[in-house]
């Protein structure tokens, strides 16, 4: 073996900015989270190794550095002449295409080399399989990888293998073979600087929705259009579609997973839109249905074989990941990657450097995923136009934590991917800052472990109990979509058996913890040159783009949105059995949400445990804010509870952006649940509520304590008293056009503040009579409180006591005051 000089390895970190909107800083669950590690990509710099390659972001081992064989001059692969040793790579060798050296791979090896550097130019013949086995491939900043291209992809009837070999981690010294020392774990995948273009046969699409439901014993799937490209042998997926019962809120014995009846399956012929299985399904697989019973969604197939194929050699050993950085060209099509990702959902474990010394090796380090935008600037682009990277038409198959990671990279093209079998996340953007990304027309099935019980992972997948990496170590949960930013485009997709969301905005409004509030101002911005970004660090971060024409279906959640600031605007998703929340909205500014389908199944949310409540649309949350939303042409059905309004608005004087006014607005919905809206009493400041144009329907179901023990249109609740409860504050509810009949308005007041209603004394602690949740003398009523101090229930006592209308928990007396509203409603910004 070649002598070398082992480096000296010196650790460099930045300490970044931790950013929490105002309410957090509140939560004694952040207490211990404030001073958490700078999120995890740690660069090193390995000193008189003048090989490595230094992004300003990693220093990453230049694993063909001591090549044993390297090309001579351009030509075939398996031609000695194209060698300067005069002999074909074999098992262990490391491989240089030497820069200007066009070399063209034209066979199948299983022999394993330890490493290929491509310097010059590796060019896999399309119109012959291969097959190549290796350690580590690394595209130099000035090499070029193609595996097909645009105008001549790989060729239908042949295969194109590129197996990541079963090697060791060269964690504890030097490899034998490549000499690289590896410490942070980058080596055993594909790791570009320069260009990579991978093109296979083309799937139109790559997935599709069926035009028939299918049911158990049949052979036979019928699509709603016919794909092309489609072909006999290739393998497909089958998402369960089944909503299933709660077994209770929180479980004492351990998590039961419950055992999904997805399918994979196999084309044995396809004709038209008609496809014929080798074996026949094993269970159904129904579509969504309303209360009625009227068809709203139907299940989608997704086909995850590619004639190109990046593979780890062993799932249960050394696995492969890709990693893209820096001004890498990268465009894959059409291209699967399997068994590939190297991080796992379980708590991040990654190698420490202290004082120049490694003290400890990772088992489970971060940013080793199938398909890594990592830190990616792509091409100087003087246009200003374009994709910055393409990723068309791919398929994840048994991805690890995540499945397609796009971090602080940028105007990026992610569309018709099939993202199949992952732990944590099916596609995320990572630092927070991703601005201007195309996420379209994505199938992603089966993220995360879905359990009977009530799932609801600590801020919505983030900083969980146990992971010491507190706010750096998130999207560990199971959710198809996770975005720690807004600032993208995300329409078309669909999502399927996610443990928890379909879709998740998880954004902090400032950059997400410990990343820096960073967007490149166009297209190609160099991540080192500050002057070609623009810091959000004291502003309100990017608002969603477009979140349009989403599909979620038999997952914990549709849609939970937090910590997002100025959210904007999803539009047009339809969401069908959902089994916990349809939408989460809460610790946001403000938000809206329009042209939104919510169906739960009631009978089988009859069968929930009684402690255990499925909510249609959820604002409520006793701690932190829900922020000003909107909600325009709503149907949420077949839910225990259907809108669950906030009690805590945004705070008076929020650090982050303008104040909206405190008002939550429904307007124009259509709600059939057991209970269709819960009012609650307010926190922490005044708020007002707006219905309009709501029609309510109520289905039956067993009587619920926690809500009500008959259907009602809309319950009331008084906050239990505790710290941050303000029952005196005002709280206002209207509704115009009840049931969507025109002038059929009123005010809704809660039972407590009718006139003669005496105020409980509330204290918190026990002992402790809290001044803004009582009469200042205690057992007055409501009226004699308000003649004497001006202090009554909700601020407020009912003019009236008026229950005419049995399906409302409350007094429906008439507006008084209709120009309060008016005022506050020109107020509001258009969103």
């Amino acid at each position: 073996m070649k002598e070398f000089l082992l480096a000296a390895i010196v650790f460099v970190a930045a300490s970044l900015v931790c950013a929490e909107q105002v309410s957090d800083a509140t939560s004694p669950e952040n207490a211990s989270l404030e001073s958490v590690e700078p999120h995890h990509h740690p660069a090193a710099v390995m000193e008189g190794d003048t090989d490595s390659f230094s992004t300003g972001k990693d220093v990453i081992p230049n694993f063909s550095a001591h090549p044993t064989i390297v090309s001579k001059q351009s030509g075939n692969w398996f031609d000695v002449s194209t060698w300067q040793e005069e002999r074909i790579p074999g098992a262990g060798d490391v491989v240089k295409v030497g820069q200007g050296h066009a070399v063209t791979y034209n066979g199948v090896n299983d022999a394993a080399l330890a490493a290929l550097g491509i310097k010059g130019t590796l060019t896999f013949d399309t119109t012959i399989s291969n097959r190549i086995k290796v350690g580590t491939i690394l595209v130099h900043r000035e090499g070029r990888l193609n595996v097909g291209t645009l105008s001549n992809p790989i060729a239908e009837n042949v295969k194109v293998e590129i197996i990541i070999a079963n090697r060791s981690l060269a964690t504890f010294g030097p490899d034998a073979a490549t000499g690289a020392y590896d410490p942070l774990q980058y080596g055993t995948g594909l790791i570009a600087f320069g260009e990579v273009n991978m093109h296979g046969k083309e799937l139109s699409p790559t997935w599709i929705k069926l035009a028939q439901e299918p049911r158990a014993g049949q052979n036979i799937l019928v699509l709603e259009s016919s794909p092309a490209g489609w072909s006999a042998g290739d393998k497909l997926v089958l998402p369960d579609t089944r909503q299933t019962p709660l077994v209770r809120k929180w479980q004492i014995e351990a998590v039961t997973p419950i055992d999904l009846q997805l399918e994979e399956l196999v084309i044995a012929d396809i004709s038209g839109n008609t496809i014929m299985l080798t074996q026949p399904l094993v269970y159904d697989h129904l579509g969504g249905r309303d209360t009625d019973g009227n068809m709203i969604g139907m299940p989608h197939i997704g086909n995850l074989t590619r004639n190109i194929v990046v593979r780890s050699e062993n799932p249960d050993g050394v696995r492969g990941h890709g990693m893209f950085t820096e001004r890498s060209k990268v465009d894959i099509r059409y291209v699967s990657f399997v068994d590939m990702g190297r991080t796992t959902a379980e708590p991040l474990d990654n190698t420490v450097i202290t004082d120049n010394v490694v003290t400890h090796i990772g088992t489970n380090q971060i940013g080793r995923y199938p398909i890594h935008m990592h830190h990616h600037m792509g091409p100087v682009n003087a246009t200003n136009d374009g994709y910055q990277f393409v990723l068309i038409g791919n398929s994840i198959d048994n991805g690890a934590k995540w499945g397609i990671a796009v971090h602080n990279s940028h105007f990026g093209f992610v569309d018709g991917n099939v993202v199949y079998d992952v732990e944590g996340a099916g596609i995320i953007t990572e630092e927070g800052n991703e601005r201007e990304n195309v996420f379209s027309n994505n199938f992603i099935v089966k993220v995360g472990t879905i359990i009977k019980s009530f799932y609801e992972p600590r801020y919505g997948g983030v900083a969980e109990i146990g992971r010491h990496h507190g706010f750096g170590d998130f999207g560990y949960e199971g959710s198809a979509l996770w975005f720690t930013g807004n600032d993208d485009y995300v329409t078309g997709n669909v999502a399927a058996n996610a443990a928890f969301a379909g879709v998740m905005y998880n954004a902090r409004s400032r950059g997400f913890v410990n990343n820096q509030p960073l967007v490149p101002n166009f297209r190609g911005a160099d991540i080192n040159d500050l002057t070609q970004w623009t810091s959000y660090k004291n502003t309100v971060a990017p608002e969603i783009k477009v979140s349009r024409n989403n599909e979620v279906y038999a997952s914990g959640v549709g849609i939970w949105v937090g910590f997002a600031g100025i959210v904007g605007k999803l539009s047009d998703y339809l969401l069908w059995n959902i089994k916990q929340t349809g939408l989460y909205s809460q610790r946001n500014i403000s938000a809206a949400y329009e042209n939104i389908t919510i169906i739960s199944d009631q009978t089988v949310s009859n069968k929930n445990y009684i402690g255990t409540i499925n909510i249609g649309i959820d604002l409520h949350n006793p701690r932190y804010q829900a922020g000003h939303v909107v909600l325009r042409n709503i149907k949420v059905e077949g839910f225990n509870l259907g809108i669950d309004l906030p009690a805590f608005l945004q705070p008076v004087e929020p650090q982050l952006g303008m104040i909206p006014p405190r008002i939550t607005i429904v307007d124009d919905a259509y709600l059939r649940n057991y209970v269709n809206v819960r009012e609650h009493s307010p926190m922490v400041g005044s708020k007002y509520t707006l219905l309009k144009d709501v029609e309510f329907e109520q289905n039956m179901g067993p009587k619920n304590k926690l809500l009500s023990l008959a259907p009602v249109a809309i319950a009331t609740n008084i906050v239990p008293p505790f710290s941050l409860s303000t029952v005196t504050e005002l709280s206002k509810t209207y509704i115009y056009n009840y049931d969507k009949q025109p002038g059929n308005d009123f005010q809704l007041f809660f039972k407590e503040q009718s006139p003669d209603y005496v105020m409980v004394a509330r204290e918190f602690p026990a002992g402790n009579l809290l001044t803004n949740q009582n009469c200042p003398t205690v057992g007055l009523s409501n009226q004699q409180c308000w003649d004497q101090f001006g202090v009554a229930t909700l601020n407020d006592v009912a003019p009236c006591e008026d229950t005419s209308r049995i399906e409302i928990d409350g007094y429906t007396c008439p507006i008084s005051d209709a120009a309060t509203l008016e005022e506050i409603l020109s107020k509001i910004p258009e969103i």
